[in-house]
Formats: C-alpha cells, structure tokens, sequence
C-alpha cells in the first residue's frame, strides 16, 4: 500500500495551505506549486488539480529553475529521496515543463468557458460599459487581454474598469474566442467570484512556469 502524503499546512497568517518544494525546500502556498505523482508505470504526472491518488512531491512553478532541474537530474535525485525510492532513468519526462505548461493553459482557457456559462464575464468594450452600468452589477476583478491586442484598446478598457485590475495578457485572440465560442475576442472582464480567484491563481502559476512577469496592473499610459 502507498504512503500517505503529510497532511497540508497551513499558513499561521491566512490559512492558506502550503506544501514544501521539493527542490528548494521551502514551504509555499500550493497556489504558488503544481504536484508531481508517481504514476502506476513509475513516471511522473503533473498532478495540477491535486487530485490524484499516489505519491507525490511539489514543485514550485519556477519555469527556468524546473527545466534545470529535469535537464540536469537534480528533480530525479530529489523526487528519488523525497519518496525514498529508486526511480527508473525516465521517471522524469524530459518535457515536464511543457506538459505542467500545456495543462495549466487548458484550465485557464476552460475556465474562461464556465466563467462565462456562469455569467461571470463579459468581452468587449461597448458590452463591458454597458454591464458595468447596470444595477447590481458585480465587482470587476479580472482583464485578460489577448497578446496581439493593441495597446490603446488596453487603455481605453482598463480607464473604463478602473486602472487597478490586474491585467493577464498569455493567449490570442483566436485562442480566448475559441474558448468563448465567439469571433475576434480581444478583451475579457471577469467579475469577483470563486471562479474567477481560481483563475487567477493558474494564470499566476503560468506566467511564472513562462519566467513572465506577475500578474499585476497596467497603469502606463492611464491618466489620472
């Protein structure tokens, strides 16, 4: 039978709970981390929902010092003795970044989708106005830009939803309005909710796999 994994701590400050890499043997915020598991043929499996059973080990979304870790076979080593374990030669993929990647893209651009099944976002300029000024409506928390948007199409969204919202710009617009079932999606506002914190937390863990700057606001270009 497997071992259990500790259970998660949990921050003194917020609560928030927290695991310990594997590499750098810090303990951060899972929000920060994406889980490895040993799969049932003795490879590793980004595990980024945290859900599947097996042993596991946590690494930070720290792109650069991950894919030196695979290429070097400082991850093997240090998966090895965190699970006190001998590890085949190819339990590390060498594409484990791009997989851990590729994954964190799918949830982010799947949850674009619910978001809006949700009626938690709306796209466009005229739209987002509009929905900004009727009664009750939500908080605005959330830009996503496409990456080939102009940037006074940014300017002028951003003067419209306040210049303090964070702003994530990692797909194009054929790549957001597929997500949304849409044509020429270039500006997305998502509201306060659930959903939308979940989101941000897997576009923090991109950019930073990305080596890309946090997610942060724009406010160049923004007068006062």
């Amino acid at each position: 039978m497997a071992k259990m994994e500790k259970p998660e701590r949990r921050s003194s400050k917020r609560g928030e709970p927290e695991r310990r890499c594997v590499l750098s043997m810090s303990v951060e915020p899972i929000e920060k981390m994406v889980r490895l598991v040993l799969g049932p043929e003795g490879i590793l499996v980004p595990d980024v929902a945290a859900r599947l059973p097996g042993r596991g080990v946590w690494v930070l979304t720290d792109g650069d010092t991950l894919e030196k870790a695979v290429t070097s076979g400082n991850l093997h080593k240090a998966v090895a003795r965190s699970l006190k374990a001998k590890l085949s030669k190819g339990a590390v993929p060498a594409d484990l970044v791009a997989l851990i990647d590729g994954i964190l893209e799918r949830r982010c651009l799947d949850r674009l989708g619910l978001e809006q099944r949700a009626g938690n976002l709306v796209t466009g300029f005229d739209k987002i106005k509009a929905a900004l000024g009727k009664k009750g409506a939500g908080m605005p928390s959330l830009i996503v830009a496409a990456t080939d948007a102009g940037e006074d199409g940014r300017v002028k969204i951003q003067r419209a939803v306040g210049k303090h919202l964070p702003v994530a710009r990692l797909f194009d617009r054929d790549a957001l309005s597929k997500a949304l079932g849409r044509e020429n999606v270039v500006h997305v506002v998502l509201f306060k909710s659930g959903g939308t914190e979940k989101l941000k937390a897997d576009i923090s863990r991109l950019l930073s796999l990305r080596c890309q700057a946090p997610l942060s606001c724009e406010v160049q270009g923004i007068e006062e």
